[in-house]
């Protein structure tokens, strides 16, 4: 891929940083800083809620509730304004949600410090998790519509694999840079500071991003080559890629996927939370926790070394399996650098584990639908994590961290579980061929 939009690949791209150069030479490298800071927002929307509740009204409770309401409103309006997006494009699409993002965080923080009852921060909560835009998804199928264009299968399908590396290994930054931007600005300002820093970078970057010239291309003439890459008949009376439809079974399996992936953040926060607490060093469970964002960086931007012979199916089942380890090893440890080392292996499972998802998913993507996926894989894993989050403080407040982490070890092995139903319903290992050749 070179700076021509029509040139295939050149055959050099051998490494990331070359692929990175190459798909800079198409967006401008202004791109990256944009998408990445516009990741923020969402990172903090979360954590922010939580952190705005449970300071503000002193109910860890409420706060949990509150952080779940966010999640489920991602999972429910996150796949309609993919939707809206593919069908209208992502400029005017994002426009929009960004009013409505700034004008719901004003509500909420007004409600909550106001004092209002908590049925109606609630609801707010809800609409505050499902307006905050997610910039990671939309990005995802710009950089996918880009990596379909070299004429070569195996150039377009390891161009495929490096955007869901890359793209993951920056969920995964942003994902630790919000909760430490949310606990140092309740720290030094007010607890209200992190949402409305949020609404801020809505109002400069997220628009930015969304008036950005990557914007007005559409999408669907190049998911086509994606999907073009993926099987047209998918066992188990799935959707073919090419009719339109996004609820298939193959896209439900990889969205649960996802919501067991977010399970296992959520839970290892509490637990971990829990632990740190007992070892009387609650105050640095963020940069403990910073161990298991690292594993998931490092997998992240490594996954693309390995050879196309394995298979995405291959990898999933793989790197669940080592996510599992690594929860059971956190059940087991009892001093911190052992803990340390588990976070790690555990965050190098989920880090690969997200990258083959998404990867899957481009592939399961029928034409012009890549916003609407990518979306709603998006929004199952932050759903997963918030409704893990809530359901996890209760189990470590009555039984310990030790039972926190044993769940997070279910979770994980329920991922492998999924990803051996997903082999089976995909068929043969070719069934993820459109991604996994030339990744």
């Amino acid at each position: 891929m070179t700076g021509s939009q029509g040139d295939p690949a050149p055959p050099g791209l051998v490494s990331l940083r070359t692929d990175i150069a190459a798909f800079a030479g198409l967006t401008g490298w202004g791109y990256f800083p944009v998408a990445f800071v516009g990741r923020v927002p969402f990172a903090m929307m979360i954590i922010g809620v939580l952190t705005m509740i449970a300071t503000v009204r002193e109910s860890v409770a409420e706060a949990g509730v509150a952080a779940a309401c966010a999640g489920i409103g991602t999972a429910v309006l996150g796949p309609s304004i993919g939707w809206l997006a593919d069908r209208f494009g992502e400029r005017t699409v994002l426009l929009m949600v960004s009013v409505m993002s700034i004008a719901t965080v004003g509500l909420f923080l007004a409600l909550v410090l106001a004092g209002a009852h908590f049925i109606l921060i609630a609801v707010v909560a809800g609409l505050l998790g499902g307006t905050t835009p997610q910039v990671s998804p939309f990005s995802r199928a710009r950089l996918a519509g880009i990596a379909a264009r070299p004429r070569s299968v195996q150039r377009r399908t390891r161009a495929v694999s490096v955007v869901m590396s890359y793209e993951s290994a920056m969920d995964e930054a942003s994902f630790v840079i919000g909760p430490v931007l949310v606990g140092l600005l309740t720290a030094f300002f007010a607890p209200w500071a992190p949402l409305a820093l949020g609404a801020m970078l809505t109002a400069f970057v997220v628009v930015a991003f969304a008036l950005h010239p990557t914007a007005r291309r559409m999408p669907a003439a190049e998911s086509g080559r994606i999907a073009s890459t993926a099987p047209t008949a998918p066992r188990g009376g799935t959707a073919t890629l090419a009719d339109g439809r996004v609820l298939t079974g193959r896209i439900l399996v990889l969205s649960t996927a996802m919501a067991l992936v977010g399970a296992i953040f959520g839970t290892i926060l509490t637990a971990l939370t829990e632990f740190m607490r007992t070892m009387d060093a609650g105050e640095q469970t963020g940069i403990v926790y910073g161990a298991m964002s690292a594993g998931a960086i490092l997998s992240a931007i490594v996954i693309v070394a390995i050879p196309p012979r394995v298979t995405l199916e291959a990898r999933w089942i793989v790197f669940a399996g080592m996510s599992t380890v690594g929860a059971v090893a956190l059940a087991c440890v009892t001093n911190l650098p052992w803990a340390v080392g588990a976070l790690f292996l555990c965050g190098c499972g989920v880090g690969a584990s997200l990258v083959t998802l998404f990867s899957l998913g481009a592939a399961a993507s029928p034409v012009g639908r890549s916003a609407t996926v990518m979306t709603m894989l998006q929004s199952s894993l932050v759903v997963g994590q918030a409704v893990a989050a809530a359901v996890g403080g209760f189990i470590v407040q009555g039984f310990g961290s030790s039972v926190g982490f044993w769940t997070t070890a279910i979770f994980a092995l329920a991922l492998v579980v999924v990803a051996v139903l997903h082999s089976a319903l995909v068929g043969t290992p070719r069934g993820a061929v459109g991604v996994a050749e030339g990744a």
